[in-house]
């Protein structure tokens, strides 16, 4: 995994076996770096991603949002929200095949302090 906001964490389990397919999970956590308002991940990764949970934690100053987008494995975007407010939790229902990997790709402003967002994508 590569990263600029500290080194994303990022696990990967099979969390359900239904009749035709493996159900998975990847859960990935950016740390913060003072000073730094951007982060990345490549996640290896084969399948239909069908749920994305973005929580974002409070953040230190009362002012920042968080910027999450999805990339495909030629960098296009393929999905992206804007302007999440902090000490939230988000989810999203989507329908987005992919194969090789997934970047998810992280903008916020400076929190002046350690904070932990986490990202998990749940698909098929």
């Amino acid at each position: 995994m590569t990263a600029s906001t500290g080194v994303p964490v990022t696990t990967q389990a099979k969390a359900n076996r239904t009749r035709t397919q493996d159900v998975w999970e990847v859960v990935t956590t950016f740390t913060t770096i003072d000073g730094d308002t951007t982060g990345a991940a490549a996640i290896p990764l084969n399948g239909l991603l069908q749920q994305i949970i973005i929580v974002v934690p409070d953040m230190a100053d009362g002012e920042d949002t968080l910027d999450v987008s999805l990339t495909d494995n030629d960098d296009a975007t393929v999905w992206a929200v804007t302007n999440l407010t902090q000490g939230a939790t988000y989810a999203y229902s989507v329908y987005l095949p992919f194969s090789e990997e997934v970047n998810i790709v992280i903008a916020h402003d400076d929190p002046n302090t350690a904070v932990v967002m986490v990202v998990t994508l749940r698909g098929v």
